[in-house]
């Protein structure tokens, strides 16, 4: 899914749509059309084909340029294209209006300015406008028709132009008020996504401890004598607690099982989570798990010792095995790739 800002008019407008490309291959295709049914009425048609393509490359430009409102680098540019692809046509027109589809060129920056308008940009459209309008003067007045008549030509785009403006003072407030709620609707989901993962947290650790506690503690309550072996159970469960409380991040490598088993062999075993809140990558978890499980299950007596390390550092964990407090024969280091390095 493409990365979009999160607060953009053209999602309520409906321009990242698939219709709205449609509507605009339209729009391209009549002004192909009214490039070509005018061409007799020019001295070159390279110009007017050179301002079509003006006004292609802006229509494109405002729907695909992103934030809102539209950027300055943008704004200009959609600014400049009226006038320019006004300039580019009325060189090559002459005089005499043989047809409305002489002038056709000025229509298509104003609906380029009526856009700009939703888009966040009231005061550029009418500067492009004022453009329009000095260029369609200059070429009447150059021409013996008097500037008056050009610019009659052109200030009629003024009432679309209005509208849009008007439509823009609705539009974005609504548009403002529809993201907020978005953003409000998005903040509670990932706040209930959040309590009710926590909630199934706290029911799976309790019917963990339920499972392994109640017993024990019932004899407890009723105070029975407990046994060596109870005890001994007893020792295995303290210690079992220790490491869920002093390194919760072992709990997510599934290594409970494995350290209670070594331990009611005789193994000392020890999780040391010096890493912190930060997560592990899935490939990294499974390298760390795989290779602290087949150490908790081939030590035949001595220490397990499984170590989260900090982050920062080229090793993510170490695994050793040690026959006793001096000599460690076995230790794997695992990296931040998930690969596993025997030290000895």
């Amino acid at each position: 899914m493409a990365a979009y800002p999160q607060e953009d008019v053209r999602d309520l407008l409906g321009m990242r749509a698939r219709g709205a490309w449609l509507i605009l291959t339209c729009y391209f295709a009549a002004m192909a059309t009214v490039t070509v049914a005018s061409a007799d009425q020019v001295t070159t048609p390279w110009p007017p084909i050179a301002a079509t393509l003006v006004l292609v490359a802006a229509t494109i430009t405002l729907v695909l340029a992103p934030g809102d409102p539209l950027p300055t680098a943008a704004t200009i540019a959609l600014t400049l294209s009226g006038p320019v692809a006004c300039a580019l046509v009325l060189s090559v027109t002459t005089p005499a209006a043989q047809s409305s589809l002489q002038t056709w060129i000025h229509g298509g920056g104003t609906a380029i300015y009526c856009f700009m308008n939703v888009r966040g940009r009231r005061i550029a459209p009418w500067i492009g406008l004022a453009g329009m309008i000095a260029i369609f003067a200059f070429w009447a007045q150059d021409t013996g028709q008097g500037a008056t008549a050009g610019i009659a030509l052109v200030a009629i785009d003024a009432a679309p132009l209005t509208m849009a403006a008007l439509l823009s003072f609705t539009l974005r407030p609504t548009a403002k008020a529809v993201f907020s709620l978005r953003a409000q609707t998005t903040a509670r989901i990932a706040e209930l996504s959040a309590d009710t993962a926590a909630a199934d947290e706290r029911r799976r650790q309790l019917r963990h401890l339920d499972h392994l506690v109640r017993p024990l503690l019932e004899r407890i309550a009723h105070n029975e004598t407990l046994t060596e072996t109870q005890r001994a159970e007893c020792e295995l469960i303290e210690a079992h607690l220790r490491d869920r409380l002093l390194a919760p991040l072992m709990s997510t490598l599934d290594l409970d099982d494995a350290a209670y088993q070594a331990r009611t062999r005789g193994i000392d075993v020890m999780l040391v989570d010096a890493r912190g809140p930060h997560p592990l990558d899935d490939t990294v978890t499974s390298a760390i798990h795989v290779a602290a499980s087949q150490a908790l299950h081939i030590a035949p007596a001595g220490r397990v010792t499984v170590r989260l390390l900090p982050t920062g550092r080229s090793a993510v964990a170490s695994v050793s095995i040690s026959v006793d407090d001096d000599h460690v024969s076995h230790l794997h280091e695992i990296d931040d790739t998930g690969h596993v390095h025997q030290r000895l």
